[in-house]
C-alpha cells in the first residue's frame, strides 16, 4: 500500500511523532542505516588502501599519488570533476578531495570542489526539468532509477539530504528532482549538506593521508 507523507501538524511533539512513524513505516530508517553502512565501508576501504600501500608497497604514498596526478593537467581534472558532478556523478568525489591535497591551499581547493558539486546539482536539476518534455527519455530514466525516484517521492528533502551526505548518486537525485518538479528552493536548502560533506570527508581523508 502506498505511503502518503504526513499532513502538516503544528504541535512540535506531535509532528515529530507523526514523522517518526511515517519514516519507520516507509523504510526511511532502513535506507539511512544502509547508507551509513556503505559510508563506513567506503571510508574504511580508503583508509585501509592508503595505509596498506604505504606500509607494504611504497614509503611515501603522498609522493606516489601526486606523481600520478601531476601527469594530468589541473584544468583537465577540474573539467572532469565538473562534468561528473553535473551529470551522473559516476566518479567518487573523494578522489578529487585527495587530489586537492597537493594544492598550496587545500581547504580553499575543497571549498571550490564543494561549491562546484553544489552548483552541479542545479545543472542536473534543470537537465531533469528539460527531460520532463521528452516522455520516452523520462520514462526510461524513471524505470532505470525507479528506486531512487520512489525514495524522492516518499521523503522529499530528507532524501536530498542523504544523497548529498552519503554514497548515493547526488547528481542523479537532483536530476530526478527536476523531473518531478521538486521545489528548487528546497533543493537549494537541503543541498547545502553537499558542501558540509566535502569538508567532513576531507577531514577524514586528509587525517589519514
Amino acid at each position: 500500500m502506498k505511503q502518503n507523507p504526513p499532513e502538516r501538524i503544528e504541535t512540535p511533539l506531535i509532528r515529530f511523532t507523526v514523522y517518526h512513524r511515517y519514516f519507520r513505516s516507509s523504510g526511511f530508517y532502513r535506507f539511512l542505516v544502509r547508507s551509513l553502512f556503505k559510508l563506513a565501508i567506503i571510508v574504511g576501504l580508503i583508509i585501509l588502501l592508503f595505509i596498506g600501500i604505504q606500509q607494504f608497497i611504497v614509503t611515501d604514498l603522498k609522493q606516489l599519488f601526486f606523481t600520478l596526478t601531476d601527469k594530468v593537467p589541473d584544468t583537465i581534472i577540474w573539467l572532469i570533476f565538473t562534468l561528473s558532478e553535473s551529470l551522473l556523478g559516476l566518479i567518487p568525489p573523494d578522489l578529487f578531495i585527495v587530489w586537492g591535497m597537493k594544492s598550496t591551499y587545500p581547504l580553499l581547493t575543497v571549498a571550490i570542489l564543494s561549491l562546484i558539486s553544489y552548483l552541479g546539482g542545479f545543472v542536473s536539476y534543470f537537465i531533469g526539468r528539460a527531460i520532463m518534455y521528452h516522455p520516452r527519455l523520462k520514462s526510461f530514466l524513471n524505470r532505470k532509477y525507479e528506486k531512487l525516484a520512489n525514495f524522492l517521492k516518499r521523503w522529499g528533502g530528507f532524501f536530498i539530504l542523504i544523497a548529498a551526505m552519503f554514497p548515493v548518486p547526488y547528481s542523479m537525485a537532483t536530476m530526478l528532482s527536476g523531473m518531478v518538479n521538486y521545489k528548487i528552493e528546497r533543493l537549494a536548502l537541503f543541498g547545502i549538506a553537499r558542501i558540509v560533506r566535502f569538508f567532513l570527508y576531507a577531514a577524514i581523508i586528509m587525517g589519514v593521508i
